[in-house]
């Protein structure tokens, strides 16, 4: 799967103003898409540590 950011040049987010890690906060695409290698991407910030 593949997909079109406006943001993106090259490697560089033009949005966030450093290198593009696809779903991490402030990514236009967080939420919209499921990044399998991009832990970033994919955490919670509600989600709370678990107690062992």
């Amino acid at each position: 799967m593949s997909y079109e950011c406006r943001h993106l040049r090259n490697t560089f987010c033009n949005k966030r103003k450093k290198e593009c890690d696809p779903g991490a906060p402030g990514c236009v695409l967080r939420g919209r898409f499921v990044f399998p290698f991009s832990e970033s991407a994919n955490k919670d910030p509600h989600d709370k540590p678990k107690k062992g």
